[in-house]
């Protein structure tokens, strides 16, 4: 009889109750987990460093924290987690997907009431139906977008926005210098909220809500 494969956790988004590298320390400088996940997948981190305090807080005075069910798409080491938690977001209302196993290994050990869930962006619809969360009020991510070839850039706002609520906002910030998305197309409303010089690159934030049926077109 053969053996039976198993799914792959980081691409189906299975619950992270380990740490797939046994050799990493928690008690290590966030700047050096940060820079060990960028030397191995530079293009899926999308960053040179972590967001700046002020880009994690623009994003997070954007989210009202009463009754919110918050999701957090690429944590990364968890300054807009942090940020969000400031905002007074409740723990148990702030669920994160993260891509990197050894990213989210990390962010489970450091936000220890926060659900998270190693996974794709692209999965978030069977991710929340596991959790039993439902849609959510604010999709706030750190994607790369730019980074990504058309197609899985669709794939992934597709997913996102599918994750919203009714009248659910989508933020995301950018080093681009124009909008990330291609809004008018999707049937996407786009608002620039602001720019933050002092991030290393320079990055923009946008909200994007839902005008129209979305539509890969």
């Amino acid at each position: 009889m053969s053996k039976k494969s198993t799914p792959d956790r980081e691409n189906l988004g299975e619950p992270l109750g380990y740490s797939p590298d046994r050799t990493m320390s928690f008690t290590s400088p966030t700047p050096f987990l940060f820079a060990r996940s960028l030397l191995l997948n530079p293009r899926a981190m999308g960053a040179l460093a972590p967001s700046s305090p002020k880009l994690s807080q623009l994003m997070a005075s954007l989210v009202d924290p009463a009754n919110s069910l918050v999701l957090e798409i690429g944590a990364g080491t968890g300054a807009v987690t942090r940020a969000l938690l400031a905002r007074n977001v409740h723990p148990d209302r702030l669920i994160i997907i993260e891509r990197d196993p050894s990213l989210a290994a990390f962010l489970r050990h450091e936000f220890p009431g926060v659900r998270v869930r190693c996974g794709e962006a692209v999965h978030l619809s069977r991710i929340l139906s596991d959790e039993s969360a439902g849609r959510v009020d604010t999709v706030v991510s750190s994607l790369p977008l730019r980074n990504l070839p058309r197609v899985d850039r669709i794939r992934n706002v597709r997913a996102m926005i599918n994750a919203l609520a009714h009248g659910g906002q989508l933020i995301q910030y950018t080093y681009f210098a124009g909008c990330p998305i291609a809004s008018s197309r999707l049937g996407l409303e786009a608002e620039l909220l602001g720019r933050v010089w002092l991030n290393l690159p320079p990055a923009s934030v946008w909200r994007f809500t839902v005008k129209r049926p979305f539509s890969a077109a």
